[in-house]
This record gives C-alpha cells, structure tokens and sequence, in this order.
C-alpha cells in the first residue's frame, strides 16, 4: 500500500515539472515588447471630439462692377461674369430694362436665340453672349449669384449704328480726261468691314468689265480710283460697307474749256455787250474742278433778264 502510494506521489511529481517548464518555454516564446505610446497617452471618445466650425468662403466677383462695352450692329457682344468661390450657388444674367430672365446656370431661359451663356471653367467665368446685336440690346445687364446674400454686377452695353461717308460730297465737279478718286471713310465701326461694295447709280463697279477701275480697302477706309473719266461717268456713286450704312456723292463730269465756245455762256455775252469786263480763266489743268464749280456758282446768282424785258436806266425811265 505504500508503494503505490509512493509511485501515485512520483508521477504527480513528474507531471507538474512538465507542466512547469512548458509553460517557461512559452513565456519566452512571446517575449514583451515596448509600447509606442508615451506612458501619458490619453485617448479620446467620442464626446470629447474637436467640434470647430470653419465658416464659408465668401463668395466675391474678380472683374470690375458697373464696366461699359462697346459693340457694333450685327456684331457679338461679350458680358463677363467672374467670380470666385461660388459653389453650390446659380448664376443667372437678367436684363435691368424689363426684368427679362436671360440665362440660369448653363441654361437659357429667353425665347430670343441669340442670348447664350458660355462658362469658362479656368476663369471661373459666366459670359452672356448677344449674337447679332441691334439697337435694342442697348443697356443694362446684371449678372446674380444666389449667394448669401446675394450679389450683382452690371455692365452697360452701347450699341453703335455705323456709318460711312465720301470725302467731298455731297457733290463734285470733274472735267473729261481728269481722273476720279473717292474715299470713303467708316465711322463708330468697331471691326472693319468684311467687304465695301461701289456702285455708280444701281451697278456694282469693283469688278467693273470695261472700264479700269481699282478699289483699296484698309480697315475703315475705302478708296475707289477711276482713270480718264467722261460724260458716261456722271451719276450718283455710292460706297456700302458690310456692317454700315452707305454714303452717297453725285459726281459731274464736264466737258473742257479749251475753246472759246466752251468758256462762254448766255451770262458773259450779255455782259460782253454791256461793256463789263469778262472773266477769263486759266487753262485746264488740275484747277479745273474747282474753277468750274465757282463758274457755275456765279452764273446761278447771277441774273441776266431776257432780252424781251424791257430795262430800266437809272432815271427810272
């Protein structure tokens, strides 16, 4: 009995040094390591989170308020709307004289075609486009923005009607042989035409087939050239810019005066007889136009009575 006894004290003797040294070779097996987080380290919940409220960027424009533009009949006017930080806010562009509705966001809310807005994405702007401008878009436009609050910019537009005009007009004298120059100049255009068309009386004469005629357009001016001129070339001429309304001239093409019968007239006959000195003129050379003008000027304020009407001498006989 005491030797079983004995051999039961052995065993549980073995089985707990077993058991000790399995569980040595454990603890070094997942040795310790040191924490990364300082011994002070606190953590925080979710009640204790950082609540700081940063405020909106404020929504501003980055072009000048109150501008004014400048834009000719029949060509395309440009508004600018830029600005910066406008987030989920629209952008419209309303016209100030009715109140009219024109654009919202990229869309266009009129029933005229030729209001369009263009966003340009690196600029940040909102641009109203007005194709084929007439008289009537004259004014005031504001661009608004649904911000908080809300703000305006306006820009004035200034439509202009163009116009041209012949230097020398509305009337010329020429003599036969002499050579005709005409210049027609624009005004209040803002972009050259895209073509100036002459016409003497109701023909087109830029690509005239039997006369020599040349026509020179530079920007705003327009000169038509039209060597040895004759009778056949009296008449109204006309210059007719693209994009400005035509200018007229009546052009008179005279014979010479290098003979006698040429220089007189019913006026200096009568004087003649009359004993008053006559005026005798050069002859005709570059001076002509003019001289023949003044001529032509005296002898309509000059009355000469018939000679049917009876005279009166100074006695009053």
């Amino acid at each position: 009995m005491d030797i079983q006894l004995l051999s039961h004290c052995l065993v549980l003797h073995l089985l707990l040094l077993v058991a000790i040294r399995l569980q040595h070779h454990r603890v070094r097996a997942y040795p310790d390591f040191p924490s990364p987080l300082p011994p002070t380290t606190t953590f925080v919940g979710p009640a204790e989170e950082d609540k700081t409220v940063f405020p909106p960027l404020l929504t501003k424009f980055t072009v000048k308020n109150n501008t004014e533009h400048r834009s000719q009949v029949g060509t395309t006017a440009v508004l600018h709307c830029a600005a910066d930080n406008v987030g989920e806010s629209t952008v419209s562009w309303i016209r100030r004289r009715d109140y009219h509705l024109l654009t919202v966001g990229a869309q266009s809310y009129s029933s005229d075609e030729r209001f369009q807005v263009r966003y340009v994405k690196d600029e940040s702007d909102w641009q109203l486009h007005i194709r084929y401008v007439q008289v009537r878009d004259d004014g005031v436009y504001e661009c608004q923005i649904s911000s908080h609050p809300p703000i305006s910019l306006f820009a004035t537009l200034h439509v202009l009607e163009a116009t041209s005009e012949i230097l020398g007009g509305p009337e010329k004298y020429m003599t036969t042989g002499s050579s005709l120059r005409l210049v027609c100049v624009l005004r209040d255009n803002t972009q050259p035409p895209t073509y100036v068309f002459w016409y003497h009386d109701d023909q087109m004469i830029n690509y005239h087939k039997t006369r020599e005629v040349k026509v020179e357009n530079d920007g705003g001016l327009s000169v038509l050239f039209l060597s040895e001129v004759r009778a056949a070339d009296s008449g109204n001429y006309t210059c007719a810019p693209s994009n400005a309304h035509p200018a007229h001239i009546i052009i008179h093409v005279l014979k010479g005066v290098a003979s006698k019968d040429a220089n007189s007239s019913p006026a200096s006959d009568d004087r003649k007889g009359r004993g008053q000195k006559e005026q005798v003129w050069p002859p005709c050379h570059t001076e002509c136009p003019t001289r023949i003008m003044l001529q032509n000027t005296r002898q309509r304020l000059t009355f000469v009575p018939p000679t049917w009407m009876p005279r009166h001498n100074s006695s009053g006989l």
